[in-house]
């Protein structure tokens, strides 16, 4: 059986993730680890028994290393990505692929370059009750689809525990934006959004926001994307989705996905959908069979487009159209 070299450059809760989930993967193999923080660096590689490196520059060097998974803060995705794309090292980027266009297309560019592999980690795409919305709608089981829901709400304390490096929007709500274009297989035209404001803010992002997204097929979706449940909510999360057609509806509930766990410390609703699991799989069979990636830098570029219009539209307080 073939095997892929792989590592893992940022060792924070996602990443962290990803070598939990790589490390369930017969096919891949963890062999180099790097993050500015020396002790979970230390910690981590004694974990997988990989290479550690502080600086991903070096990593890069690692002799045999095939491919990376870079799961860096949002905006410091771009050096390590075009970095490893020179070295011909195939690429799965956390989502969102980066903070601004430039960077995005930068990175897209110095994959198709040195004609590597770049994936974008959207895992809801790899989520079966997603995967099941996609079937029923490409199927025709709804009919025509009219309109579509989202709804992607998380804890209040989520902003804090990011320390406001960046707003709901491209935390979750690139989520959505990307799943809702998958799902209704159209392309987004136009944004409407509004931000939530009776509450004050802690840091200087948006914390509740309603979008209305216009495809060009005809169909209309609302995004509804916040970090607003209480602190004790068993599930800590909130997602649903929505679908609305000429013969049929769609109601998924990931909310508590059937399962609720009662003990005397109280309740919660555990996760129970492998997305990001199935996400890396697909990744090293991919990078192994040399076969095209599902999520391309492009739709990782159009879904970080969509979040920048709903950001211009709060502020300008306007449709914008993309």
């Amino acid at each position: 059986m073939k095997t892929l070299n792989i590592g893992v450059i940022g060792l924070g809760e996602i990443g962290q993730k990803h070598c939990q989930a790589l490390a369930g993967i017969r096919s891949a193999k963890i062999v180099a680890v790097s993050d500015i923080n020396e002790d979970v660096l230390n910690k981590t590689a004694q974990q997988y028994q990989a290479t550690p490196y502080q600086d991903y520059k070096d990593l890069l060097k690692h002799t045999g290393i095939e491919a990376v998974v870079v799961a860096t803060p949002d905006d410091f995705h771009r050096d390590p990505c075009v970095a490893a794309a020179k070295a011909g090292i195939h690429i799965l980027v956390e989502k969102p692929i980066a903070t601004t266009e430039e960077d995005a297309q930068a990175i897209i560019d110095a994959a198709e370059e040195a004609n590597v592999k770049l994936m974008v980690g959207f895992t809801l795409r790899f989520v079966p009750h997603y995967q099941k919305a996609k079937e029923a709608v490409q199927s025709g089981q709804l009919g025509q689809v009219i309109s579509v829901f989202a709804r992607r709400l998380n804890v209040i304390s989520q902003a804090e525990r990011i320390n406001g490096r960046c707003g709901v929007l491209h935390f979750l709500g690139i989520h959505d934006f990307d799943v809702l274009r998958w799902i209704v297989g159209s392309e987004p035209v136009s944004i409407y959004s509004e931000a939530s404001t009776s509450v004050e803010r802690k840091f200087p992002h948006e914390d509740e926001t309603f979008s209305i997204i216009n495809f060009a097929n005809g169909v209309v979706a609302c995004a509804h994307i916040g970090w607003n449940l209480p602190k004790n909510h068993p599930g800590g999360r909130d997602f649903k989705l929505d679908i609305s057609g000429n013969q049929g509806c769609l109601n998924l509930d990931l909310a508590t996905q059937g399962v609720k766990i009662y003990t005397q410390s109280g309740h919660k609703f555990p996760s129970t959908a492998p997305g990001l699991a199935e996400e890396d799989r697909v990744f090293v069979e991919c990078v192994l069979d040399d076969k095209p990636v599902p999520v391309t830098g492009q739709d990782g570029l159009v879904a970080l487009r969509m979040v920048n219009a709903a950001l211009e539209s709060i502020e300008k307080k306007a449709v914008v159209y993309l």
